[in-house]
């Protein structure tokens, strides 16, 4: 495989990943002369990068979220809650996967951090509230948005799994 670095700014903040390259194609295959895309595969963030790259991913996602909350053609946000963590058993496991079957929400805490087809598992010291609100904003949406709620948990299992491990520039 090859390698490369992958650099870019974000808030005045180098985030630098080094990557594999996983393939490279034609841009359009129609017109080879657009030039080519590459996929990447992040291999270790460099420095702070990680957090930077979490953060920023967060954002996005976060802000997303809100637009298809708040967009007058969606659903309003159910008022019923996920009931905390007063469920929760097997006290050393470090995610929580939250399933939303047949209209209902269900809890478990689980030792592999795999998001459920329904539903998202996120790390075990996220906050109660950010939880909720992810619960009630996945009810109330399409299947992106469902996708886009899975990855913002992704997020929270990568940070405590320290995905990508950092390493020193």
């Amino acid at each position: 495989m090859d390698h490369a670095d992958l650099k870019f700014q974000h808030k005045g903040n180098e985030v630098a990943m080094k990557c594999e390259i996983i393939r490279t194609s034609p841009a359009n295959a129609q017109f080879p002369a657009d030039g080519f895309q590459s996929g990447v595969r992040f291999v270790a963030a460099v420095a702070e990068s990680g957090d930077r790259l979490r953060e920023m991913l967060a954002e996005l996602v976060t802000r997303e979220l809100e637009v298809r909350r708040t967009t007058p053609s969606k659903t309003p946000l159910p008022t019923h809650t996920v009931d905390g963590d007063k469920t929760v058993r097997g006290s050393d496991a470090g995610f929580l996967c939250y399933r939303f079957e047949n209209g209902h929400w269900s809890k478990r805490a689980v030792f592999l951090p795999e998001q459920p087809s329904t539903g998202f598992t996120v790390a075990r010291s996220s906050d109660v509230d950010d939880i909720q609100r992810l619960c009630r904003v996945y009810e109330a949406s399409d299947d992106e948005g469902r996708r886009l709620i899975q990855l913002f948990a992704e997020l929270s299992v990568s940070d405590v799994l320290e995905i990508p491990p950092a390493v020193q520039g």
